[in-house]
């Protein structure tokens, strides 16, 4: 993962990457955060639009969406 961003109660882990479109790069891109076993979000941070907006609880969002939020 890239990113650890942390507050007294919350954490979020952040992975960040230029595209999902390809399922290997997909899958390489979701296992670490998949291997992390508590229930903090864990999000990925892509430039490419997503297949699909979460993957096993994962939330994948466009870049440019995530920083205009």
């Amino acid at each position: 993962m890239d990113f650890v961003a942390t507050s007294a109660s919350e954490k979020l882990y952040i992975q960040v990457t230029e595209s999902m479109m390809d399922e290997s790069v997909r899958e390489r891109e979701l296992k670490p955060l998949r291997k992390i076993q508590n229930n903090y979000e864990k999000l990925v941070i892509t430039f490419s639009k997503a297949l699909d907006d979460d993957y096993d609880g994962i939330r994948v969002e466009n870049i440019v969406d995530w920083l205009l939020k």
